[in-house]
């Protein structure tokens, strides 16, 4: 039952994709425009209190340094943004929490696997996914380094994407040992 869940939601993911691809992207760039144009927090923002306008330059430079480093690589970020959806989207239906790295990454190994048992993805794939999947995140962890820095909250979507790369790298990390025994 469990590897239906799983199958399932790796079904779900994938057909998700092509309706979610660049959605947080634009997303991300229309929040950087409320910013601009209301001189105001992003909407996911919970605090109260008002930032200087300097915060908010220096947040909204680190969100156009992290789109810009995205532009560069945007199928490998689609698919973190089409996984982040997804884990959403399973945590309200299902009760799986976003950041639950363990579920998500052997769920992923699972997905990886059954692309390597058919011959449709090798050693050379995984390794390359680790390291698209970990830029990802580190560039993801820069954004939320100066959010907290400002005593910024960053958006759902990018709590969401960084829960989906971090899961991705840990699959794969777990997929790559397994093709290795």
């Amino acid at each position: 039952m469990n590897y239906f869940l799983i199958f399932f939601g790796v079904i779900v993911l994938f057909a998700l994709v092509n309706y979610l691809i660049g959605l947080n992207v634009k997303i991300e760039e229309e929040k950087l425009e409320n910013i601009d144009n209301k001189n105001t927090k992003p909407k996911a923002e919970h605090s109260s209190k008002k930032h200087p306008p300097d915060n908010l330059e220096q947040f909204k430079e680190a969100i156009n340094l992290f789109i810009n480093e995205m532009k560069k690589m945007p199928d490998w970020y689609e698919i973190i943004q089409a996984r982040g959806n997804g884990h959403a989207m399973f945590a309200k239906s299902m009760g799986i929490k976003v950041d639950d790295y363990e579920y998500w990454a052997n769920a992923h190994k699972e997905e990886y696997m059954l692309k390597y048992n058919d011959g449709n993805l090798d050693v050379e794939g995984i390794n390359l996914r680790i390291e698209k999947f970990g830029f990802i995140v580190a560039e993801l962890e820069k954004v939320i380094k100066k959010a907290f820095e400002l005593k910024l909250n960053i958006t759902h979507e990018m709590h969401h994407d960084y829960c989906a790369a971090r899961a991705s790298v840990l699959g794969a990390e777990y997929a790559l040992k397994e093709m290795s025994k």
